[in-house]
């Protein structure tokens, strides 16, 4: 079994998610369509978003896109993280939840019968992450949702990453004080063994926007600064320092 000890609860879903992302398309197939952080109903307050998606067709033609398959994941570090209620939105065909074998082991009584789970197995030869493997197999659960609309917010989350890693390369010196503040953010909500849906709970800010501001896509307006800086215990200037 790995263990994680000594690791704060940000850095497991850190590597939770790498070996998530490695695991859909470990050689960077352009031939396997794929995305994260995948929102639904956004600008409603139903918003919710996957942390991965894929989508198998049966082959290129359009019936065998109609006829394919979406494969969702949703990463949890721990069992507090778990028993959390952001983080289950499972939409697809099959669903999947990556996590810690041992958290697996205190939990497994409560997942859903259609819902698989992948751990951990081994340090992947290929870099620093983990390889995968299935301890419980996902059913086939009826989906509600439309090709169309899955594909479609595919793409739109697949755009909005293209986006941010666009961003992060041509920042200049507009950008250093988002830059500073991402870098900020993201070791303050460490030290303070947070999760980004634990700190979006506790201010009342969405989990995207946080999300957004941790990958330095913009700044938060000063309300939201503040409530950020009051939840984490520190203060705007440090947090912009």
């Amino acid at each position: 079994m790995i263990e994680f000890d000594g690791m704060s609860r940000p850095e497991i879903t850190k590597i939770l998610s790498i070996s998530t992302e490695k695991n859909i398309n470990p050689n960077n197939d352009t031939r396997i369509y794929w995305a994260k952080e995948v929102t639904f109903d956004y600008s409603t307050t139903a918003a919710g978003r996957v942390d991965f998606m894929r989508f198998k067709p049966v082959n290129n033609s359009v019936s065998g896109i109609e006829k394919g398959d979406f494969y969702c994941f949703e990463v949890k570090s721990s069992v507090n993280d778990f028993h959390s209620k952001n983080g289950h939105n499972f939409l697809g065909d099959f669903n999947y939840y990556v996590m810690p074998e041992n958290v697996f082991d205190e939990v497994k009584g409560e997942i859903p019968y259609n819902v698989g789970v992948f751990v951990p197995k081994c340090k992947s030869h290929f870099g620093d992450w983990y390889d995968l493997k299935s301890v419980k197999n996902a059913r086939r659960k009826d989906r509600t949702r439309p090709v169309s609309e899955m594909l479609l917010m595919m793409f739109r989350s697949a755009a909005r990453e293209r986006k941010t890693e666009q961003k992060k390369a041509m920042l200049s010196e507009d950008g250093i004080a988002v830059q500073s503040f991402s870098n900020r953010l993201k070791q303050t909500i460490c030290d303070k063994g947070m999760t980004q849906r634990e700190l979006a709970t506790a201010t009342g800010i969405s989990e995207v926007s946080i999300s957004r501001y941790i990958n330095a896509e913009r700044l938060p307006k000063i309300t939201e600064f503040k409530k950020i800086a009051v939840t984490l215990g520190v203060t705007t200037d440090y947090l912009l320092e």
